[in-house]
């Protein structure tokens, strides 16, 4: 219990006993209150507030842990780090919802794991999870490995919107556990889960046969309701503004 204070001026007794401060607080702006040397100890603590890179080596009794839904600094080791300074206990103060505890549980939001030391061209490394990871050569502003320039418009859409994703992350049939797809992007925002598929080789026959496959066992497993379909333009761009509608209007509900 209590609350932040600033001290707004300082006052030098006869003696230091008779030193005093005063200082106002956050929710009564017109009230000064002054203490004495001798009253500073059992009334008063000095507040800090540090980021996550300057704790690191630190412990604290009770940590106050702020999570925002997007952070270009944000990684895994960035977040071990800010959890385990507490030596008593850690208070999460997460904005919107949990998606952000929930996205970099994930190896691939890892900054040890998307370093690439290779100065000649990039490495796609295999341990990362995902199908075909070879194919992970375009880059989204959070640092995402994608396989499409239409899937990083994507993806960072929705970083700008503040929605977070996850990256192909497997979707498990309801009747068959063995049985999943990958979506392009799985998003849960405010205790929702949607889909985004992004079509940008629907003109292909195969591509569009597999993908009315992979259509179908959506609704078969009952996720067509919540999935977000975006497709590329017939000559091959991708309409920025579509997307955001579309992200607007199925994800935040924004009426347009």
């Amino acid at each position: 219990n209590g609350e932040v204070g600033l001290i707004v001026s300082t006052r030098k007794g006869r003696d230091s006993k008779n030193d005093s401060i005063n200082i106002k607080f956050s929710t009564q702006p017109d009230l000064t209150y002054r203490y004495y040397r001798t009253e500073v100890d059992e009334n008063l603590e000095l507040a800090y507030a540090i980021t996550v890179h300057k704790s690191q080596g630190s412990d604290f009794d009770t940590v106050f842990l702020i999570l925002p839904q997007n952070a270009g600094t944000m990684s895994r080791e960035l977040l071990y780090t800010g959890l385990t300074r507490f030596k008593k206990k850690v208070i999460l103060l997460i904005e919107k919802d949990v998606a952000p505890l929930v996205t970099f549980r994930n190896p691939q939001y890892s900054e040890i794991l998307r370093r690439n030391t290779n100065l000649f061209e990039l490495v796609a490394r295999p341990e990362i999870g995902l199908p075909h990871p070879e194919r992970l050569i375009h880059r989204t502003k959070n640092g995402d490995l994608v396989r499409s320039k239409s899937e990083v418009i994507v993806a960072n859409i929705l970083i700008d919107l503040g929605i977070s994703y996850e990256y192909e992350k497997p979707l498990h049939s309801k009747s068959d556990p063995k049985d999943f797809r990958l979506p392009d992007f799985t998003i849960k925002y405010e205790g929702e889960e949607f889909y985004w598929e992004h079509l940008g080789m629907i003109k292909d026959p195969e591509y569009r046969k597999e993908w009315e496959r992979k259509r179908k066992w959506y609704e078969e497993n009952g996720y067509i309701d919540k999935l977000i379909i975006s497709k590329d333009k017939p000559g091959g761009g991708i309409d920025s503004k579509e997307i955001e509608r579309l992200a607007k209007e199925k994800i935040l509900r924004v009426e347009q």
